[in-house]
């Protein structure tokens, strides 16, 4: 599933390829991806409309068009490309823009578990919880929300409401970084602890933006590239490879549904 690192390089190839665009068509080709309007209220609302921006709120992609939203939620497999010649599954594509200057942007969800929304004013996602790459996700809000929510610490970075954006792939990433197990509850972190999973989080998912995040399956970036953000994960995925800290075996287990990878000698 595209995480924060993945949502957000797709908005940044998207904001530097068509920010300003004027949308002179706009093709429907899977109705059932759009949650709450017909794909004729769609195209009415959105053409001839310019987009002004592109925005990311936790694992959600936002066209602002015209003052009013187009929501993209990309579930397990959405990705944007930018020419159909472009895309292996040309079949997959669910939604096609033309752009005035004859620019053409798709969306293509192999798996469709995703989906689309479209608000006529902003919509500010109440139900998500803190930005974990913006100024208010302090160590000190953080300390508070982990001794407040007594819940395993796994679960809870990957709980959407409370913090937006962490999937899977990174929750494992962040705890081996940070040296906790997957089985502690969050209220049990000592103060250094928080310190250094706070730290982690925000290393984590900064590296996997800058390497265009994580690939496997389906994910490339707008441009085409597959991620590269997988040659550098230390436990996901890595079951019976040695630590790279300590040596010992990479277990894999499951915990809360998720397939879970830490290291039981030095994630503690």
């Amino acid at each position: 599933m595209p995480e924060l690192p993945e949502v957000e390089t797709i908005r940044r190839q998207l904001q530097q390829h068509y920010r300003g665009e004027q949308i002179h068509r706009l093709e429907v080709h899977t109705p059932t991806l759009l949650k709450n309007l017909s794909p004729e209220a769609l195209v009415e609302a959105v053409t001839g409309k310019t987009i002004q921006n592109f925005r990311r709120r936790g694992k959600f992609l936002i066209f602002e068009i015209d003052h009013q939203q187009l929501v993209f939620h990309l579930g397990m497999s959405g990705i944007f490309v930018q020419d159909v010649h472009q895309s292996r599954y040309p079949r997959h594509i669910h939604l096609s823009f033309t752009f005035r200057s004859g620019k053409q942007l798709h969306y293509q969800d192999v798996r469709k578990f995703g989906g689309i929304w479209w608000y006529r004013t902003p919509h500010h996602f109440p139900e998500l919880g803190m930005e974990p790459l913006s100024q208010n996700f302090t160590l000190n809000k953080f300390k508070k929300l982990l001794h407040l929510r007594r819940m395993n610490i796994k679960r809870l970075l990957m709980e959407q409401s409370i913090i937006a954006g962490i999937g899977n792939i990174y929750a494992n990433e962040m705890l081996f970084q940070a040296g906790i197990s997957p089985l502690r509850r969050s209220d049990t972190l000592s103060v250094d602890e928080v310190r250094r999973l706070h730290r982690a989080i925000q290393d984590v998912l900064k590296a996997a933006i800058e390497r265009f995040g994580t690939t496997y399956s389906a994910y490339r970036t707008v441009e085409g590239q597959s991620g590269e953000n997988q040659k550098f994960l230390k436990v996901y995925h890595q079951q019976g490879q040695p630590c790279p800290r300590c040596g010992k075996p990479i277990q894999k287990i499951v915990l809360n549904g998720r397939s879970t990878f830490y290291c039981p000698g030095c994630q503690k």
